[in-house]
């Protein structure tokens, strides 16, 4: 591959800068991190595959038909987890001009694949010593899927992987780690089994197409179509959003070729597994610090999750639940559900937040919550626009109610982390879901325990642990695994899954905990 020749050019950065960049943002200590997916949450995969593979147009169907391809070989591993997903995105860099392994982590001409980190198997004491603690599963199986391949073990993939021939550089185990702040990496010489048909089709990323993301947006729209709260586009590039993001965390240094906040919002989804992200792109956007501000977002992330762990001297993988909640959503929710009911009806937001500076113990609630998140502020505004200051005031009760005495018991079980952010959410749903009769605030709080069931009974739902009994020892590492049945693995399962609304679920859940 040739150097950059258009003017202007842009500083390439070498293999070890890109992957050192990646490592600053998605690596925690020596803890293995995962994203997960619910069963019913699947779509936001799907965002992250069409972020780095383009979205389905009329020009270009066969990508499309791909890009499901691509979510199906991911998603087929929710088999493994209870028919929840458990996957974590590393990056995969290719040197093809130079011989010397020593070498190829300098250079500055490399392909750019994405490759998702399955997991398969995890470690576990339960059979052994009935200690019920896991470990990290850094050593078990996993399985590596990108835009060719579905491997399992990372020695097959290192064996069979179909990427272009060179020197690969990557994270060992596609599992990213600092020493001394540095990152570590592997090299192996591939042969990779790309015919020149497929070379033609190769969706990568390169110096060229950084190059094209330093461009301004209004140069590579081919168009737009405004709608949502905050603006939201649905947007057809000529080029990939993707490249405009890793120019910003790549290259720019801020100013030149900044983002719009609300493209820079959609992208951001490929790191933060969120689907609320328009605060935290105005942040980078404004103050240019897009490295600065992205790395301080996951690593609160990861953090709380780590911090819960180690209360309970535990060494477990960290969990990431996603961000399901939409704020547009949110409030579309509660003008459908609320109409016209005068108990639930308020001024704007700012008359919200008045009124909680003027009540000391709201303020209390509220601040100490609120410490926690990034996305908790966002709710409250929104809720601040519908429902009377008394019912949020039991709310937040509830919310800290839940927090202080039911996630550590949750953690325990689960082993992932629950966000104060998330319980917000569902307590706001699960009060929506009631009769408009028994919303006023004092029949609430006489529901306070059926309530705080009903959330915590959707919580349980989502779980990845197999009971013990059904563990097998794996013959090719440390770990143990189970296949569970009747999980949705394919296209047409899963949209079947997909049709079920939030409020069918909460319904189920609130009839099943009575």
């Amino acid at each position: 591959m040739s150097e950059l020749n258009d003017q202007p050019t842009i500083s390439v950065p070498t293999v070890r800068e890109v992957q050192q960049m990646f490592a600053e943002l998605l690596s925690h200590g020596d803890d293995i991190t995962w994203d997960l997916l619910s069963a019913n949450q699947g779509d936001i995969l799907r965002k992250k595959i069409n972020e780095f593979r383009g979205q389905k147009d009329s020009f270009n169907d066969i990508h499309s038909e791909k890009n499901e391809a691509f979510f199906d070989s991911i998603w087929y591993f929710n088999k493994f987890s209870n028919g929840h997903s458990l996957t974590s995105l590393f990056f995969v860099m290719i040197v093809d001009n130079v011989s010397d392994a020593k070498l190829a982590e300098e250079s500055r001409s490399w392909y750019l694949y994405p490759v998702f980190r399955c997991r398969r198997c995890i470690a576990n004491y339960i059979l052994e010593n009935n200690s019920g603690q896991n470990k990290s599963s850094v050593d078990c199986c996993m399985a590596y899927v990108n835009q060719y391949d579905t491997i399992e073990g990372w020695d097959n993939f290192v064996k069979n992987t179909r990427l272009r021939p060179g020197i690969m550089v990557t994270p060992n185990r596609g599992v990213y780690k600092l020493i001394d702040g540095k990152v570590e990496l592997k090299t192996y010489t591939i042969q990779g089994r790309l015919r020149t048909k497929m070379l033609a089709q190769d969706r990568c990323i390169s110096p060229e197409k950084l190059e094209e993301g330093s461009r301004p947006p209004n140069e590579t729209i081919v168009e737009a179509d405004y709608s949502g709260l905050f603006g939201n586009y649905a947007m057809k590039l000529a080029g990939k959003m993707s490249d405009r993001i890793l120019y910003q965390l790549l290259v720019s240094h801020g100013g030149k070729g900044a983002a719009d906040p609300v493209e820079l919002s959609n992208s951001l989804i490929l790191f933060t597994h969120s689907v609320n992200n328009f605060r935290l792109a105005s942040l980078m956007t404004r103050d240019h610090h897009y490295r600065s501000l992205l790395n301080h977002r996951l690593k609160s992330d990861f953090g709380s999750i780590s911090e819960q762990a180690n209360r309970f001297e535990e060494k477990v993988d960290l969990i990431r639940g996603a961000n399901e909640m939409s704020i547009l959503q949110l409030d579309m929710l509660l003008k459908n559900k609320l109409g016209k009911l005068d108990n639930f009806a308020l001024t704007p937001s700012s008359t919200f937040q008045g009124k909680i500076v003027e009540q000391d113990d709201i303020k209390s609630e509220f601040r100490d919550l609120a410490e926690t998140i990034d996305n908790f502020g966002n709710i409250m505004a929104i809720i601040g626009d519908h429902l009377d200051p008394e019912i949020i005031k039991v709310i937040l009760k509830l919310t800290q109610t839940f927090v202080e005495t039911t996630r550590d018991e949750l953690f325990q079980f689960l082993k992932y982390y629950i966000s104060t952010e998330t319980v917000l959410y569902r307590i706001i749903l699960t009060i929506l879901m009631m009769d408009p009769s028994n919303r006023e605030p004092e029949k609430v709080k006489e529901q306070s325990s059926s309530i705080l069931e009903t959330v915590k009974a959707f919580f349980l739902s989502v779980n990845l642990n197999s009971p013990p009994e059904l563990l097998k020892k794996c013959t090719k590492c440390i770990g143990y695994y189970h296949i569970s049945k009747n999980v949705c693995t394919s296209k047409k399962e899963f949209k079947m899954v997909a049709k079920l609304s939030t409020w069918q679920h909460i319904l189920d859940v609130h009839s099943s905990a009575k």
